[in-house]
């Protein structure tokens, strides 16, 4: 008999994310990933991101922004799209959208791969994780709403500003010399 078979197995972390660092470090280690972009995709896009030292700066930013505008672009009432793929001659970006749980709106985990290095598969596989925690995550990044003001009648909010305004001092003649 010949030698034993060895599989190839990827360098991926599983377990739950714990946060932002966690997730950008385990995305920046899947084979082939240059730049990650981790966000809300609701409330203003990029919350973290982080790319290869080798790239040019906002380069991350750069190659997530045509993705990023065609997911925002949703009509209302519309279905926010689940993964995007957009392939160039020398990358390709992947981006994937979640449901938060509590709250309206969707994290969102995109990608820029080397082309020449991409397995779609194998990354996938290795962003199940992020995109699990990736929602909560987002979710606390969120500011907490505040209870309404109590409802006070007209009259005590005008005796109140009236007691804020500056008095105006009345006019004295000028001390007699």
């Amino acid at each position: 008999m010949g030698p034993s078979p060895v599989l190839w197995t990827p360098n991926i972390s599983t377990g739950p994310v714990t946060s932002f660092a966690d997730a950008l470090e385990r995305a920046l280690h899947l084979p082939g990933v240059v730049a990650v972009v981790l966000g809300d995709l609701a409330r203003g896009g990029a919350i973290a991101l982080a790319q290869d030292p080798d790239c040019p700066v906002g380069f991350a930013h750069q190659s997530a922004y045509a993705a990023l505008t065609y997911a925002r672009a949703t009509p209302a009432g519309g279905e926010v799209p689940h993964e995007l793929v957009v392939t160039g001659t020398h990358h390709v970006s992947l981006q994937h959208t979640r449901a938060l749980s509590n709250a309206p709106g969707h994290a969102f985990v995109h990608l820029t791969l080397r082309r020449p290095e991409v397995n779609l598969a194998l990354t996938r596989l290795g962003l199940s994780p992020i995109l699990d925690g990736l929602p909560a995550l987002v979710a606390l990044r969120r500011p907490v709403p505040t209870a309404p003001l109590t409802d006070r009648t007209t009259g005590s909010r005008r005796h109140l500003l009236d007691r804020l305004r500056p008095r105006r001092r009345r006019a004295t003649s000028p001390p007699d010399e």
